[in-house]
């Protein structure tokens, strides 16, 4: 038996993997903003650095629970992240999560921005 996928079907699969990587890049800025390592995030969310890795690289899905930590870990630190209906995302970041990162940044130079989009 032969399975046919419709362009319906590879339009869906297409929407996962943006889906994928999109996320993994909400995980990433989320670690660039606190300035964690792969390590410090993995042991927030039970997850190895490795794992942390391949959810950074969009290779992999993370399961509910994952995602529920991590949620839990924006919401925690002020970050808030809008999902725009034609694809990619916002991002919000609280002044008081901002400040402490100028005050690190500056030592580096660099100063990120409080609101950042991603489109796909």
């Amino acid at each position: 038996m032969a399975i046919h996928l419709s362009a319906h079907s590879r339009d869906l699969g297409e929407l996962c993997r943006l889906a994928r990587h999109a996320f993994a890049a909400k995980i990433r800025l989320t670690r660039a903003v606190l300035g964690w390592s792969r390590s410090e995030l993995g042991s927030r969310v039970g997850l190895t650095p490795r794992a942390i890795h391949k959810l950074e690289q969009g290779e992999m899905e993370p399961q509910r629970a994952t995602a529920r930590a991590l949620e839990i870990i924006w919401r925690e630190q002020n970050i808030e992240f809008e999902d725009f209906s034609e694809g990619g995302f916002g991002v919000n970041i609280g002044s008081a999560l901002i400040e402490s990162s100028r005050s690190t940044q500056v030592r580096r130079r660099r100063v990120a921005p409080a609101h950042i989009g991603f489109t796909q």
